[in-house]
Order: C-alpha cells, then structure tokens, then sequence
C-alpha cells in the first residue's frame, strides 16, 4: 500500500489565483507603456519663423502651389494637369538682401493676378510704367528660363542699397496705373524686408524687365 507523498503542493484557495494572475498581467502589461512612455510624446510642430510667415504671404498672394510650404519648396504655377506650368522659385525678402529689378520696357509692364496658363484667367490689376522699381518674389521658369516675375512695387526710399546706387538713379518710383479697385492704403515698408498696405504685386513678363542679377 502506498503512503501519501509530502511532497504534493497544497491546491490554492480559489480567490488567491485570479488575484495573482491579475497582478502577472499587470506586470505584462506595464512593461510596453513603460517603453512608451520612455519614446516620450510626439514633439510638438516647430514654431513658424518670420521667413516662413513670409513664405506663407507670397504663396497665398501668388497663388502657387507648394509641396513644401514651410521651406517654399517644390512650387508650380499654372496648370499642372494640362501640362502647362512653370516651376517656381520663391524670393520673399524684399529688404538689404532682396532680389531687384526695374522695367524696361518702353510700354511698360502689366501686372497680372495669374501666371497666363491654360484655362487661366489672367487679368491686369496694374500697369508700371518704364524706369519703375520693383522686387522679385518669384521666378516661374521654364525649364531654365525665367518666362514670369512675380514682383512687388515698392518705394525706392525703402530700399537701403539704393543709396547713391547708379541703376536706382535708372529705376525707381513711377506712377502706377491702378486697373482695379484698391484699398486706398499707402503702400510702405514694414519689418524684416516685408511690406504694408495696398502695394502694386502680381505677375510680369519676365521680358519687360532689366533683372539686377548681380545686386543694386
């Protein structure tokens, strides 16, 4: 006859175990938000510094569109799904280190809402006379070649470097020929090369123009 063994484990009582297979699941399941909670939270979008604000300006008053706004990167005007479009190039300083141009045309230029594209409807809002300054924006290329200019009419008096310059005895302010309705807001200088008030901007032909490629 066998003798019972001493060595058999004493059942449980009932309540103990669901308790501990709690606590063992707990234990599991602390583990992941533990690494969770190491990785940290997503951080939070960077601030959007003056140039983007810049950026974000031009890109909304000229209507292109960019796959990167924040950087002004990746920017077409025109139409895309047509095939008719030009790859643009975006200036927004408008200050010491700005892009510079003056009309040469002898007719002058118009200033366009839209860069001409196909089922555009690209319509003057202003004409410049000869000798005017303006500030490059944007370049719309095709290809490698500049086709439109989308340019700011801004006082000479608010570019620096025009000082006792030579091309700003050539170019500078003009009367403009408004061709729709304004607000009647002087158009001034205001922070960070950036301007104020119903300022003359749109797009020109880039063959109306004399582009200080190397400065004022």
């Amino acid at each position: 006859m066998s003798r019972p063994s001493n060595d058999r484990l004493t059942p449980l009582p009932g309540a103990i175990l669901p308790a501990l297979l709690f606590a063992a699941m707990a234990c599991s399941a602390g583990e992941p938000n533990a690494q969770a909670a190491a990785r940290g939270l997503p951080a939070a979008p960077a601030p959007v510094t003056a140039v983007g604000q810049q950026l974000a300006a031009v890109i909304q008053a000229s209507g292109v569109t960019c796959t990167t706004p924040l950087s002004g990167t990746g920017c077409t005007a025109g139409n895309v799904d047509a095939g008719d479009f030009y790859d643009v190039e975006l200036l927004p300083e408008c200050g010491d280190k700005g892009f510079f141009a003056g009309v040469a045309r002898t007719s002058g230029a118009d200033i366009l809402d839209a860069v001409p594209a196909t089922g555009s409807t690209a319509t003057a809002t202003a004409h410049l006379a000869q000798g005017q300054l303006i500030c490059i924006q944007g370049i719309a290329r095709a290809g490698q070649h500049p086709r439109y200019y989308y340019v700011v009419a801004i006082p000479a008096s608010s570019v620096a470097a025009c000082k006792n310059a030579a091309l700003c005895q050539t170019y500078g302010d003009r009367p403009i020929k408004r061709l729709q309705p304004t607000t009647g807001a002087a158009c001034r200088p205001a922070a960070q090369g950036r301007d104020t008030g119903d300022c003359a901007q749109g797009w020109v032909d880039a063959a109306a123009l004399d582009v200080f490629s190397n400065g004022i």
